[in-house]
């Protein structure tokens, strides 16, 4: 028998009579086409159960299950089709199959080029599928592929084109829509003219290799979600650990009279109890007054160290020669004055934690003896010939830019790395204005209990005049005028006239109009408002365009009074 032979197998009219097997019937809630009931799926949601296909068990396994799927499906279409058809060959087989995959709205397809030998069994068929839902979705879910994607289209033609010739047919697909391309286009062949590709596109299509497969996700996934279990267990220890931690350091903090009401001061406490367990080296940033040696200390006493020794240094203090000496310690005869052996600080805290306070006024000399310390875990006294093992935590703390200094020169890089391997900033006190009334508070109470003096609050002008200074001496300079006042204090409470005269100074509260911090303007222009209206917070509001409760809050918030 001759080759059959088709390359223009555009659908004609001879075609036609396939769509007149589709049967709606509504009133049943069924339809049939060619005599098997069919249901109507949105492409929408096939591309989503493709997708979820695709996430569970992994791209390789999703085109497996959906080339299977297909060759499924066309089998069965291409049997059912075939009992009610006057095909001549199979060639004609091949063409309807062509119109009712475009007929059920998968894929327009255009047959290309068909060869068929009926004696040889030889077969290759060329087709092009023009608007691909599989190919849409695909992009819409995961955007342009570089692979081809249309895996259930490709198994589709395989199951239909096998069941029209009776033999093994598979399809490849070599141009896709789903990786740029204007449209798909696949090659099909008998299983033997496929050649040395045959069995690995056949093993596609095995329901053995398939199973295999899921069995090793399946045992990928279990070993996953043990090992997601053993990190959720260890991640609720740690969280444990962390609120321990945020117990034992807020009950310090009130041991210590240290108030952190403040969302940054809260932070820094956080950030304090993290790195208190470990053994890592900690530099404080902070301007004089901010608390800086609080965290420092709250740090060696929620440490493992805190049994042992506490020892600190401010570098500001001591010249070059006996700064030195104080932390390396120095023998006898080293020079002048050394009449005996002495230990440096590194020896005198052991295991405990040695805190180098303005480690940023350190001389070159001495901070290339700290490095080695810092490197080594070891020192050598003034002097000495020996080499002593040191096991301090080093804590530093300083008020200026070390970073700064570094690109100026005048501190070594090196050593800034070393110190900076975990950095907290303490923020000063204007930009924490909510934590100044609790402060106030708590330095009234242990004042005027140190002097015995019955003062039990602060009026209303004065603790708006102490939130609208701007605390260049931060906590420290808030506690000293505080101090100032419940000396100067003759009545139950604080008043503006007995406050520090630069808190009081209207120049220094109104320095609004040549400051950038807008809570600092706001605060300003809500002073102003407030003494144009005489205290009337309706005329207040309305001339500041806010309303009245906002007014309310933004006052409670400055300190400010009507």
């Amino acid at each position: 028998m001759k080759p059959h032979s088709r390359r223009d197998a555009a659908p004609n009219r001879h075609n036609l009579h396939l769509a007149e097997l589709l049967d709606f019937r509504p009133d049943q809630g069924v339809i049939r086409l060619h005599e098997q009931r069919v249901v109507i799926l949105s492409a929408a949601a096939m591309g989503l159960m493709r997708k979820e296909l695709v996430d569970t068990i992994g791209a390789e396994a999703a085109r497996r299950v959906l080339l299977r799927f297909g060759f499924a499906d066309g089998y069965h279409d291409a049997v059912n089709l075939r009992a009610r058809s006057n095909w001549t060959n199979p060639v004609d087989g091949l063409r309807d199959g062509a119109m009712l995959h475009t007929l059920e709205g998968i894929v327009r397809v255009d047959v290309r080029r068909v060869e068929y030998d009926e004696e040889t069994g030889r077969f290759e068929e060329e087709v092009r599928w023009h608007d691909s839902y599989e190919a849409e979705q695909h992009v819409h879910h995961y955007g342009k592929s570089s692979t081809t994607v249309c895996w259930s289209l490709a198994g589709y033609s395989s199951g239909f084109a096998s069941a029209c010739l009776g033999k093994e047919i598979y399809f490849r697909e070599v141009g896709c829509a789903g990786r740029g391309e204007r449209h798909c286009s696949a090659i099909g062949r008998d299983v033997s003219s496929w050649g040395a590709e045959a069995e690995s596109i056949r093993a596609d299509f095995q329901a053995a290799s398939l199973g295999q497969e899921v069995e090793r996700l399946h045992h990928a996934v279990a070993k996953r979600l043990k090992e997601l279990d053993r990190r959720e267990r260890l991640l609720e220890r740690r969280e444990r650990e962390l609120n321990v931690l945020r117990d034992r350091v807020n009950r310090h903090a009130a041991a210590k009279h240290f108030v952190a009401g403040s969302e940054a001061m809260q932070h820094v406490l956080e950030l304090a109890a993290r790195v208190a367990p470990l053994d890592t080296t900690v530099l404080v940033y902070g301007e004089s007054g901010t608390g800086k040696e609080f965290v420092v200390r709250m740090i060696h006493d929620q440490s493992p160290r805190a049994a042992a020794p506490f020892v600190s240094i401010n570098c500001a203090a001591l010249t070059e020669t006996l700064l030195e000496s104080e932390l390396f310690g120095h023998v006898r005869g080293a020079f002048t004055g050394a009449v005996r052996d002495k230990a440096g600080l590194f020896e005198v805290a052991g295991s405990g934690t040695i805190f180098l306070d303005e480690i940023g006024e350190v001389a070159p000399t001495v901070q290339a003896k700290l490095l080695r310390a810092l490197q080594e875990r070891e020192i050598r006294r003034v002097g000495g010939e020996r080499n002593i093992k040191i096991n301090a935590r080093v804590v530093a703390a300083t008020n200026r830019d070390l970073r700064a200094a570094v690109d100026a020169g005048t501190f070594r890089e090196d050593l800034y790395f070393r110190l900076g391997a975990f950095i907290i900033e303490v923020p000063p006190l204007r930009e924490r204005r909510e934590d100044i009334p609790p402060l106030v508070h708590s330095f009234l109470s242990r004042a005027t209990a140190r002097m015995k003096k019955d003062v039990r609050a602060v009026s209303a002008d004065a603790m708006s005049a102490l939130m609208n200074y701007q605390w260049p001496g931060n906590v420290r300079e808030l506690e000293h005028a505080i101090e100032r006042a419940v000396i100067l204090a003759n009545a139950s409470n604080i008043r503006l006239r007995d406050l520090p005269p630069e808190v009081t100074q209207k120049s220094r509260r109104r320095a609004g109009g040549d400051t950038l911090d807008l809570q600092e303007q706001e605060r300003t222009s809500i002073e102003r408002a407030l003494e144009r209206f005489k205290g009337n917070r309706k005329k207040a509001a309305d001339a500041l365009n806010i309303s009245t409760v906002t007014l309310w809050r933004k006052m409670k918030q400055y300190g400010l009074s009507a």
